[in-house]
């Protein structure tokens, strides 16, 4: 597989050249959807949840705050942050979790999902910990993540048996962040072509 890291240097050279206006990758993104009442908001984790210093990393702060955002439009009672163990130490999910008590959302309306290593445990467990072992429960969620890595999760979710509704994260302009993210999911992409799918309803579009 090639590496990512020269997938992002191809991008941000066609960037240069290009000039174009419009993120990279946008061919990545899943459809817009229009925002219902839904049981959760569940955001997923990025690793790692910190940066050197210690302080919550930029991408992490950016989807926990896009959820605190959607619970205080009052779209669900909910957060359910999503992350298992992180780099030196902890879970993804301790760290958002902090972060939007920081944000002033109150603790019981927060929910962890500790175990998780990529998106598809996500999204398994996310589902499990919301139904509690209810036969049938089919709970409608509310994905917040990056819109690179939205459409491969709100596929991991309807094979867990959830019913979500996309919400993306904003953009940042830069244009190194875009090539990144565009990298990792085309890579991802490739790999899935050659690893079993994670549900039978499943298609390329990564773990």
């Amino acid at each position: 597989m090639i590496p990512a890291s020269r997938w992002s240097g191809a991008l941000l050279t066609l960037a240069a050249l290009t000039g174009c206006g419009r993120p990279l990758g946008q061919e990545l993104f899943a459809p817009p959807e229009r925002l219902e009442r839904a049981e959760a908001i569940v955001v997923l984790g990025n690793r790692p949840p910190r940066d050197a210093e210690g302080r919550v990393a930029p991408e992490t702060a950016r989807r926990v705050a896009h959820g605190v955002a959607l619970y205080r439009r009052g779209l669900a009672p909910t957060l359910l942050m999503a992350g298992g163990p992180a780099p030196g130490g902890g879970t993804e999910a301790d760290v958002m979790a902090a972060h939007a008590r920081a944000l002033g959302v109150p603790a019981d309306a927060i929910r962890r999902e500790r175990r998780s290593r990529d998106t598809s445990e996500n999204a398994r467990n996310a589902v499990a910990s919301l139904c509690g072992g209810r036969p049938g429960c089919a709970p409608r969620v509310l994905v917040g993540t990056s819109p690179y890595h939205l459409r491969r999760a709100l596929r991991r979710f309807r094979c867990a048996g959830a019913r979500p509704i996309g919400a993306p994260t904003s953009i940042p302009d830069d244009v190194g962040y875009q090539a990144s993210f565009t990298a990792y999911e085309y890579a991802v992409g490739v790999y899935r072509l050659f690893a079993p799918a994670p549900c039978p309803a499943a298609t390329a579009g990564g773990r």
